[in-house]
């Protein structure tokens, strides 16, 4: 008797949180629908205030960093370009060593 109470309990509770369930789908449906439903300019200001958001939430580097940072990518520029340059007048001149001997 006592297992066939509990079985009860159980099925309600199921259907109860199923019943939840629904309900929380057909609201998201709903909503869906009501966003589908907006015009072209509310999107647009719906858009442009949640970047307006999500930029408040950046932790943007201070100036000292942004100097350091650009000075560090600007050696490194002119080292793998000083590199390239080295390499392509080597290989140059290999190639033409290689071209004059053999005709």
């Amino acid at each position: 008797m006592i297992n066939r109470e509990l079985r009860r309990i159980q099925e309600r509770s199921k259907a109860a949180a199923q019943k939840q369930r629904l309900a929380a789908q057909r609201k998201k449906y709903a909503e869906r629908k009501k966003e589908e439903k907006k015009g072209i300019w509310t999107r647009i200001t719906v858009f442009f205030k949640e970047v307006r958001q999500e930029l408040n939430k950046v932790i943007w580097p201070s100036r000292e960093e942004v100097t350091n940072y650009t000075v560090v990518v600007l050696i490194t520029v002119a080292a793998v370009s000083t590199f390239l340059l080295a390499l392509d007048y080597v290989l140059t001149h290999l190639l033409q060593l290689v071209t004059k001997g053999l005709f």
